[in-house]
């Protein structure tokens, strides 16, 4: 073989060598790719298990921690790795409470919860056995190790409870219609006397001993017949009142009008019935000091007549309607009994009460009166918080030890109720510094439209204590004519609740909640009837209802404004008399409706209301929006 034959052979066999050696290489190039890509999909897998893990215990950290732990590791379950069906499986330790600061996007680990949860998926020797490579055992190893983490945090919320304090919200502690209404509601599911237990508190808190207390008819101690007449018999010529015995302050002679009349005959009854049987009352029954209040009480009760010639109570003949230049107000008026909330009351409840003093016909008084309406247009009924004899007490709640007012019901379940939500943010909140990071709230109210309309009680703010203290102030105001402004509440909490950029107390790049606690029975609106019209022919919804309800329609529309904006509006039902159908429609209008449309459920059994609302709220707020952070 000559010289140029071997050479040809030579650079054949490199030529081959290097061939091979390149599919070699080649070959080795692909098992490492196919390696590499399958450790990036084992890392992939085992991010989306993560990331489903920390939405789903994110959401539930007002859980126990044992549940929370359940929560996140059933959804790490819906998800495998490494070419297995088994379920990516997570360790206590893969499960980490803590913070997210998103001003230096860092998360900080806590014992407690806090904004966030940091969800850990891996592969290892401990869980989720490593996962083995195709084509690097050749090279001594088998298997490889891979974790990802996943952070999700509850987003802060920008909250306002909006609650209804309309005359109506004391009407379950109203004694002399809704008690036995209320008794002989629940009466049949096991709880008779419910009625008056809720009276037997108000009972307590005024110091009038048991409920209902003695009642006595007018004059009852001077012999007055017991029927329409009792006045007009009591300040007749010749009447009780007329004889030598009666003080000359009391006296009554057959020349005065009837002016002097039911001056000399209400201050007997105030010094010598009102006075003696009703020794707790406040102000004092007292004629020289507190005549004018007093006077304004018996206008409420007594039943007026018309007395002409030959009448009953005569001499003298023709007295006209007595007793003269009455308060305007009576027991049978101030929506006594409250047919929208109660449609089984009947409206001869209140009279069969006209013409009786007593504690029970004087709390009906303070009720119908309220926090704001002074009988004697200076002087408050000892209910309101304004009243220098308003009988404060303490009581423990899940906040703390607070001073109320008088248990007026519903809004004091709503009080409790409110402080014990407000405690409830306060303790999720508990372990995060950064106060934009945290839940912020706001307490606003509503009633009628004059005097101010709805009242920012509390601006948005993450001092919690402050805003539990706020709470206590809450009272009805008085049943006189419309007070529901529902509409203007949920407006005073939308304009509240925007950005400071548009106006409002907000911030950027929060949940907005909009509590709202009421009856469901609005009487007022501010929108004109052509706005709500024109907003319903274009919503295309059903929720609304007939064109001669514009107070709930507007309602309504202020909820789906809301919705628009990707709020939420949680109607939240008070007083045992609610509207559930307006309730169900406001949380469908609000997003917030369950899957059957309905709204949540706080009334019931009233000894368990406060309980109820207390586990609404709990609800509401242990279930944060959340969202992917890192």
């Amino acid at each position: 073989m000559n010289k140029n034959s071997r050479q040809a052979r030579r650079r054949k066999g490199v030529t081959i060598l290097l061939a091979a050696l390149l599919l070699v290489f080649m070959l080795g190039m692909v098992a490492f790719a196919i390696d590499i890509g399958y450790i990036v999909l084992v890392r992939t897998q085992l991010q989306a298990a993560a990331d489903s893990a920390a939405m789903a215990a994110a959401a539930s950290m007002g859980l126990p921690r044992e549940q929370m732990e359940a929560v996140a590791r059933q959804y790490a379950a819906y998800h495998s790795a490494g070419g297995s069906n088994s379920p990516v499986m997570l360790s206590s330790a893969d499960i980490q409470y803590g913070t997210w600061d998103a001003s230096i996007r860092r998360f900080v680990p806590s014992q407690e919860p806090g904004n966030a949860i940091r969800v850990t998926a891996r592969t290892d020797e401990l869980i989720n056995s490593r996962p083995r490579l195709f084509f690097a055992r050749i090279l001594g190893r088998d298997s490889f190790t891979q974790r990802a983490s996943a952070v999700a945090m509850a987003n802060p919320r920008d909250i306002a409870f909006v609650v209804d304090l309309s005359g109506s919200m004391n009407d379950d502690s109203e004694p002399c219609w809704a008690t036995d209404a209320i008794n002989n509601t629940f009466g049949p599911r096991g709880y008779p006397s419910i009625g008056s237990q809720l009276m037997q508190q108000v009972y307590e808190d005024f110091g009038f001993g048991s409920f209902p207390g003695t009642l006595q008819y007018l004059g009852e101690p001077l012999g007055v017949r017991k029927d329409s007449y009792a006045y007009a018999e009591l300040t007749k010529n010749g009447g009780p009142l007329s004889g030598t015995s009666i003080p000359t302050k009391y006296r009554i002679a057959n020349t005065d009008s009837e002016a002097v009349r039911k001056q000399k005959a209400y201050s007997w009854i105030i010094d010598h019935q009102i006075a003696k049987l009703m020794p707790n009352a406040r102000p004092v029954p007292n004629s020289d000091s507190n005549y004018a209040y007093w006077a304004a009480y018996l206008d409420y009760i007594i039943i007026p007549v018309t007395i002409s010639g030959g009448s009953v109570g005569t001499p003298p003949s023709n007295r006209g309607s007595i007793p003269p230049s009455r308060y305007s107000e009576q027991i049978t008026g101030c929506n006594n009994p409250n047919r929208d909330t109660f449609p089984q009351a009947s409206s001869s409840i209140p009279q069969g009460f006209r013409n009786r003093i007593g504690y029970r016909t004087y709390v009906q008084f303070m009720m119908d009166h309220g926090r704001d309406l002074r009988p004697d247009g200076k002087t408050y009924v000892p209910l309101s918080r304004f009243s220098p004899d308003c009988p404060w007490h303490s009581e423990e709640t899940p906040g703390g030890v607070f001073r109320f007012p008088p248990r007026e019901q519903p809004t004091h379940a709503a009080r409790r109720s409110l402080i014990a939500a407000i405690q409830v943010v306060k303790e999720r909140n508990a372990s995060i510094t950064n106060p934009q990071q945290r839940d912020w709230v706001s307490i606003i109210t509503f009633d009628k439209l004059s005097g101010g309309g709805p009242v920012v009680v509390q601006p948005l703010t993450a001092d919690y204590d402050q805003a539990m203290a706020a709470c206590v102030n809450l009272q009805a105001v008085g049943d006189v004519g419309a007070s529901t402004a529902t509409e203007a509440g949920l407006i005073a909490a939308r304009n509240h609740l925007r950005p400071t950029s548009q106006g409002g107390a907000g911030r950027y790049s929060t949940n907005k909640y909009v509590i709202l606690l009421t009856d469901g029975v609005p009487n007022l609106y501010v929108s004109s009837t052509a706005q709500i019209n024109d907003f319903i022919s274009r919503s295309g919804s059903q929720d609304f209802y007939s064109a001669n309800r514009p107070a709930y329609n507007a309602s309504i529309m202020q909820a789906m404004l809301m919705k628009s904006d990707k709020w939420y509006v949680f109607p939240v039902a008070l007083g045992l008399g609610c509207d559930y159908d307006f309730m169900d429609r406001m949380a469908r209008a609000g997003n917030t409706a369950d899957d059957d449309g309905r709204s949540v459920r706080g009334t019931g059994n009233p000894a368990e209301y406060e309980q109820r609302l207390i586990d609404i709220f709990q609800h509401i707020i242990t279930n944060p929006k959340v969202r992917l952070v890192q």
